[in-house]
């Protein structure tokens, strides 16, 4: 199925002619990971990961103000 987009609004020039399935859908940068020791089984599954680089705090809507 052919679609047509109907204005860009991050270009200043119209773009009513682009075809959107010849677009790519996304692109990603994954920087190379260094090998680290793994964290042991019960601590992984506790906290979601199995590495400590990507042990990341998970926010959620403490980062939202209330009334938004």
């Amino acid at each position: 199925m052919l679609e047509r987009q109907t204005g860009c609004p991050d270009y200043p020039e119209p773009c009513d002619n682009v075809m959107l399935s010849s677009l790519s859908l996304a692109m990603a940068y994954v920087p190379m990971q260094v090998w680290e020791k793994p964290y042991d089984a019960d601590v992984a599954l506790h906290r979601g990961t199995l590495f400590h680089a990507l042990d990341k705090p998970f926010i959620g809507e403490e980062a939202v103000p209330r009334g938004r």
